[in-house]
């Protein structure tokens, strides 16, 4: 009887958890912390990482709202297609200074674990965009590097790698091998490149302890604030692009608009005020600030990292792999510098924490954005790893720990498009034939590297050429900032899931 009354009492605490994070999920998220805590990506800071012009340009085509890798793609295209285009980037704190420069360097794509969930939602063809425009993310970052020169692809350390997920929990990992082989079937294209393996080498083929199964399938792997802030970087060429503007430690406090002006967006910062004839909102976990009616739709959810010595046998392959710990519940993930020295940059430890019955709701990390704090009881999960998880992982030690915050959707989505009245509550009128809107591309849900490069470039296309004109290489439809797509789902009902699956 012990087994069943255990199931029930986690049932019982996520259901109650849920009915407390639900509330707190559809709070305002307001503006980040302005002293977070230290990620090791941003070591050495970036030379552009405290940009301000000495004051604000008055009047702009574009404002984006954030100095992550999904503004700064925005930037980045939107010049590519018109260089003498005025574009100011705004941020509240230094550059990259959000999930981008906080997160755990991998740029992976899992695609079988949530496709027959996207089918159900999408169908087969909208779900097989949503896998292979996922999956097209890694070839699109390796062209931009290359284009940035050879410089900008050592910095990043952007590499190819062989993403191996270890599960540790037989349902679970019976329930992947199901899901992969379905994957498979509609992408047989695909087959060779995701392998499965079980039996009992499992342990030392890859070097783990009381391993089930292991899947793998091809992966990214990079430091991505440098990524970043190269492309920020060849923006701020003068002569190349003489009208982007760069604005850190700029928080957006305000928008308000003006009926009938050509620029009818009126941005209020700590800086001064300038007006817009488009505002993108790149902001991902804090997106609810100024869009009021995503708050429940979006909410923020705060991650867990640390960077850690390896043991002296622990095999240095940072170059050749990545890795996803797979429990019941939840998951760890972890990448390894390409280095000699091998540093792990290894993060989670969320549902652990969650069910643990030690944190209050206040700070649980479901609608935390409080990235100047630790999340202590999944802290001390992510101490404990490598000895339990890995056999040669015994004697690693943390160098350091941060958190980050991410933005998650109630369908696990995007939210990609031109913002609805309904959701910005602010005057839609735009002079005729003038152009210009309000547009949102936020949401990861934890997954951005294997997003939002290839977002940015949509979205330039939509605030550029119109929504209706980007092509079908980009899933508009499923990501759309749609009154019908956000009013599908019921917050309680995927938080519940969220808990159960994806933490």
């Amino acid at each position: 009887m012990d087994e069943p009354d255990q199931r029930t009492s986690e049932s019982e605490t996520i259901s109650r958890l849920c009915d407390a994070l639900a509330e707190k999920a559809t709070r305002d998220p307001g503006l980040p912390p302005p002293n977070p805590t230290v990620s090791s990506w941003q070591s050495v800071p970036h030379e552009l990482a405290n940009h301000q012009s000495a004051s604000l340009q008055s009047k702009v085509e574009v404002a984006i709202i954030g100095s992550g890798i999904t503004g700064i793609s925005t930037a980045y295209h939107l010049l590519q297609e018109q260089p003498n285009l005025s574009v100011t980037v705004l941020e509240a704190r230094c550059l990259t200074s959000g999930a981008t420069g906080r997160n755990g360097g991998h740029c992976k794509e899992v695609p079988y674990v949530d496709y027959e969930g996207l089918k159900a939602i999408h169908g087969k063809e909208g779900a097989r965009k949503i896998v292979q425009f996922r999956l097209s993310q890694l070839d699109a970052m390796f062209d931009v590097a290359k284009k940035l020169g050879s410089d900008v692809l050592a910095s990043s350390m952007l590499r190819r790698v062989e993403g191996v997920d270890i599960y540790f929990d037989r349902k679970v990992f019976e329930q992947m091998k199901a899901r992969l082989a379905n994957w498979l079937e509609d992408f047989p294209e695909e087959k060779g490149r995701w392998l499965s393996f079980e039996g009992d080498d499992l342990d030392e083929r890859f070097g783990a302890i009381n391993a089930v199964g292991c899947m793998t399938g091809p992966a990214g792997a990079l430091w991505p604030y440098r990524f970043v802030g190269g492309v920020t970087s060849f923006l701020s060429d003068r002569q190349r692009y003489p009208n982007f503007t760069l604005e850190t430690n700029t928080p957006v406090e305000s928008i308000a608009t003006s009926a009938g002006s050509e620029h009818p967006f009126k941005i209020k910062t700590t800086h001064g005020e300038i007006d817009a004839r488009n505002v993108i909102h790149c902001t991902n976990g804090h997106a609810g600030h100024l869009l009021p009616g995503l708050r429940g739709k979006l909410f923020p959810v705060r991650g867990q990292m640390t960077l850690q010595a390896p043991p002296p046998a622990f095999p240095r392959v940072g170059d050749k792999h990545s890795w996803l710990l797979h429990y019941a519940p939840g998951y760890d993930y972890m990448t390894q510098s390409p280095t000699a020295s091998g540093e792990l940059y290894l993060g989670g430890g969320l549902l652990t924490a969650l069910l643990s019955g030690k944190v209050s709701v206040d700070d649980a990390d479901v609608g935390n954005v409080r990235d100047d704090q630790q999340s202590e009881e999944a802290l001390k999960t992510l101490e404990t790893v490598m000895e339990e998880r890995f056999r040669n992982g015994k004697g690693a030690t943390v160098l350091n720990k941060w958190t980050g915050v991410m933005g998650f959707t109630i369908d696990g989505s995007p939210i990609v498009g031109k913002v609805p009245y309904s959701v910005s509550g602010r005057n839609p009128e735009i002079p005729s034939g003038g152009g210009g809107g309000e547009w949102v591309a936020a949401g990861f849900s934890g997954h951005g590297m294997a997003y939002c490069w290839l977002t940015g470039k949509a979205v330039a296309e939509m605030v550029l050429k119109g929504e209706e004109s980007v092509g079908d290489w980009f899933p508009r439809e499923q990501y759309a900032c749609s009154e019908e797509r956000l009013n599908r789902f019921g917050l309680r009902e995927k938080l519940m899931e969220f808990l159960k699956t994806v933490a």
